[in-house]
């Protein structure tokens, strides 16, 4: 597929590419899969995932793309691969919007990537016919809640002590952007 979404430099300058995956960046996306795993990150993904989880992630990932179900796009930073991000599109009755997921390497995180990042997929969700965006984060990641509050998401609410995270109970703001009005 290979679809080239967007290149810019980031703020620290670095070159960056967004673009759709192919066959090929299987052993990226697992190598990131177990990095982000490892950190312990705000991300659902709480210890690496085994290489066939994330090979049939991976398998049944480039066949939603392929069915116009999903969206993912990569990010590449100097050519390393930096992060990625989705859109799965809602089923039955919810076809009409989308669900967001994000996550970048530490590396790369505050330079303006993830910011570019969720505006590329706010575009390809239009794009893609969808009228909503959700998404969920952790209560207490600010830096991401500002990124998403930047760019027009509302919170709907909170589920407090939903996420379990480093011995705590989390709340989990539930957020949403209009990408269409009536």
């Amino acid at each position: 597929m290979n679809k080239l979404v967007k290149s810019f430099r980031s703020k620290k300058g670095n070159d960056v590419v967004f673009r759709y995956p192919e066959a090929s960046d299987y052993a990226d996306m697992y190598a990131f899969a177990c990095d982000i795993g490892s950190e312990d990150t705000f991300v659902s993904l709480a210890a690496p995932p085994t290489e066939k989880e994330e090979r049939d992630f991976f398998t049944s990932m480039l066949e939603s793309v392929e069915k116009k179900e999903s969206i993912y796009i990569m990010a590449y930073v100097g050519g390393m691969f930096a992060g990625n991000a989705r859109v799965n599109r809602g089923k039955g009755r919810h076809e009409h919007s989308g669900s967001i997921g994000i996550s970048l390497r530490a590396a790369f995180r505050d330079e303006g990537i993830g910011t570019e990042l969720m505006k590329s997929l706010i575009d390809e969700a239009r794009d893609m016919g969808l009228r909503l965006l959700t998404l969920t984060c952790f209560e207490t990641n600010a830096p991401a809640l500002h990124v998403y509050e930047k760019l027009g998401f509302q919170k709907a609410g909170v589920t407090p002590g939903a996420i379990s995270y480093k011995g705590q109970y989390i709340g989990e703001v539930h957020l949403y952007l209009p990408l269409i009005t009536d």
